[in-house]
């Protein structure tokens, strides 16, 4: 808004009345007319640029307005890609908890801590695969194309496993099974801890150092019969 010119017909206006009397400003005050004349001979650009701003405004609502019904569809759409992946995950979470179901009524050879380890080694080896495959994209080994196909799909898979492995060491945080001795020494893994934050990395059921041949007399296997 043009400030100077309002506050120019500001005092041009109050210059005009301050030497009428209060008989005088009573007969202005109730007739229309001369209210009319004495506005009429004031300098009203500022009205059009105040007309201006409101319709520039009401010109950039409609237009934000618009812009959001044209999102309208895309909004739809993650909301229902975000329900799918909900129950996914929920599927999966039933999933695991039925193979630990399963795991316990039997009296397999390897236990459910090494269950665990050998699923986060899994997803730990499907992460490096996918960095493998930046690094050749990187270097122009992979085109576009093949890139974002083979990555996605990794990257899927690490997350799904990933996934598993939390569900998993969260029921076996609730039920430790300290009573299940029976499984067999598996073979020492290497596992990034930093992908699995809350899994506890001490206390597994395998050896971490390097197994030496089994001596005579000693029984290799820790089965208990």
């Amino acid at each position: 808004m043009n400030s100077p010119i309002l506050l120019a017909d500001c005092k041009r206006a109050v210059s005009d009345l301050k030497n009428l009397s209060n008989d005088e400003l009573d007969k202005i005050m109730n007739d229309d007319e001369k209210i009319e004349n004495i506005l009429a001979g004031l300098d009203q650009s500022y009205l059009k640029e105040i007309q201006n701003q409101k319709e520039n405004l009401l010109a950039s609502n409609s237009s934000l307005a618009e812009e959001n019904l044209s999102r309208e569809p895309e909004l739809v759409e993650g909301r229902e890609k975000l329900q799918q992946l909900s129950e996914e995950a929920e599927q999966l979470s039933k999933q695991v908890e039925e193979k630990v179901k399963q795991l316990k009524g039997k009296t397999g050879d390897t236990s459910l801590e090494t269950t665990l380890a050998l699923l986060q080694t899994a997803a730990s080896e499907m992460e490096e695969e996918s960095d493998t495959l930046v690094q050749s994209f990187l270097e122009n080994e992979v085109d576009l194309e093949n890139f974002l196909e083979q990555f996605l799909a990794k990257r899927k898979i690490v997350h799904l496993r990933l996934l598993k492995a939390e569900k998993f060491s969260k029921i076996l945080s609730r039920d430790p099974l300290g009573n299940m001795s029976n499984y067999v020494n598996a073979p020492p893994v290497s596992i990034n801890t930093n992908y699995f934050p809350g899994v506890p990395s001490q206390n597994v059921p395998y050896p971490t150092g390097p197994i030496g041949m089994p001596m005579p007399g000693m029984n290799y296997f820790q089965n208990n019969f």
